[in-house]
């Protein structure tokens, strides 16, 4: 499954800031852990200086004594463990005084040297320096690594610090990304409803000031120019669509009063092919008209809840005569649809696909009806992918179709009526032929 790009952001974000945590913690772990290493073997070396010149002054006795003095004071009261670690012994191993009670094993015996074991009764990490005194006798003097512990300790913070960061990073992300879906939700469902002709539609714009409240000010300024020009070409082609119907309507009823009055049958037969001519350009314009008001929402729908079986019937009825006369059926298949419609706008819908499927299809015709769909197919040669859109728009016709008459306002008078009744038309081949399908949304 692909994720979204919040979802990775979300994703990202805590892996970002984990990663630069543990980076962080370990370089100052090992940072730490060598200092004090240094501070360790510093202070160990000074306070070995100090014996020695005890020994040199006072002897070997006076030795033993301020080793065990010092073993005995440096105790951690807390756990009754050695701080210090101190150990003489002769030159066999023997031990001489101190609160180790050997040698430890795998330490080398070379003088002024720095080692590291591990004490055996709590199993901490000692890191000592090595001195030999005369007559062969050893001298050890540590400290348990504190700095093991402060590590413990540096790695259990690192995990609440990992905690705090997944949970602070997830709630961040899940508010900033739920920020970013709400407001792009909001642009998306503006523009769906602009997409259904709502061209009113504005994006809801915060005073946030920033990138994305930028945009929507550009986005809302583009849509009320684009309103504009819209609203000015639709009032532009419906008033030549109204300007134009009249006269012609007067050259038309002309025409049949010449057509009444003259005797040569020749005369006749050309008047009769103007006024069809006519005909046809009234129809156009009486097409252009709907659709503009449909468009732009002037049209006042007389909504009623209908059974839609019986409006498909009624096209289905006009239309049988014309697919009889060219040898072809129209094969209907109902299931009661009862819907909130305009029936007349309805019935000029199906109309108009009937008509199509007779025109441009081939073979039977197939209607059907079904849960908020009509669907209407030919077996004809059907439309190409790339045009199943295209032909929705006004005035659209398709190379192969240009020979036949027609405007190129049949399919986008049926979008117009669908989209008024909060539908959609979809398209697509059924090899062969076309389906074009009226989808409706569920009555509530």
């Amino acid at each position: 499954m692909r994720l979204s790009p919040f979802t990775r952001f979300a994703l990202l974000l805590p892996t970002v800031m984990l990663i630069g945590a543990t980076l962080f913690a370990v370089v100052s772990y090992n940072e730490t852990r060598k200092v004090m290493i240094s501070e360790f073997q510093a202070a160990l070396r000074e306070e070995i200086t100090a014996l020695e010149t005890i020994y040199h002054l006072q002897g070997h006795k006076a030795l033993a004594s301020v080793i065990s003095a010092r073993a005995q004071a440096n105790r951690d009261f807390s756990s009754n463990e050695a701080v210090a670690v101190y150990l003489l012994t002769d030159k066999r191993g023997t031990k001489l005084a101190g609160n180790l009670s050997r040698w430890p094993a795998g330490v080398s015996v070379q003088d002024e040297s720095s080692v590291q074991f591990i004490e055996p009764r709590s199993g901490d990490t000692v890191v000592a320096v090595v001195f030999l005194l005369y007559e062969d006798q050893r001298l050890l003097v540590g400290r348990r690594a504190v700095f093991e512990h402060v590590g413990d300790h540096l790695w259990q913070n690192y995990a609440l610090l990992v905690a705090l960061v997944v949970l602070v990073s997830i709630a961040g992300g899940w508010f900033f990304t739920r920020s970013l879906r709400r407001r792009l939700g909001q642009i998306s469902a503006t523009a769906e409803r602009i997409r259904h002709g709502h061209m009113h539609e504005r994006i809801p714009q915060p005073r946030n000031r920033d990138e994305i409240d930028r945009l929507i000010a550009q986005l809302n300024r583009m849509l009320e120019q684009l309103e504009t020009l819209v609203n000015h070409a639709r009032s532009t082609s419906a008033a030549i669509a109204h300007d134009l119907r009249h006269p012609i309507s007067r050259l038309r009823n002309e025409l049949e009063l010449l057509a009444a009055e003259t005797a040569d049958g020749a005369t006749s037969e050309r008047i009769a092919g103007l006024t069809n001519d006519i005909d046809t350009i009234l129809r156009t314009f009486q097409a252009i008209l709907r659709l503009g008001r449909l468009e732009a929402g002037a049209y006042q729908l007389q909504i009623e809840t209908s059974d839609v079986v019986d409006i498909v019937a009624d096209a289905v009825a006009l239309y049988e005569p014309m697919a009889e006369a060219q040898q072809r059926r129209i094969l209907f298949s109902a299931e009661p649809v009862l819907l909130a419609v305009d029936r007349a706008l309805l019935f000029q819908a199906v109309a108009n696909l009937l008509d199509n499927a007779i025109t441009y299809g081939a073979g039977d015709i197939e209607v059907t009806t079904g849960p908020q769909r009509i669907a209407i197919r030919d077996h004809g040669p059907g439309i190409a992918d790339t045009d199943l859109q295209q032909v929705l728009q006004p005035f659209v016709r398709l190379d192969e179709s240009r020979s036949r008459p027609g405007s190129g306002l049949g399919l986008s008078l049926v979008k117009a009526i669908v989209e008024a009744h909060g539908g959609s038309v979809q398209l697509e081949n059924a090899d062969p032929g076309l389906r074009v399908m009226l989808l409706f949304a569920p009555q509530t």
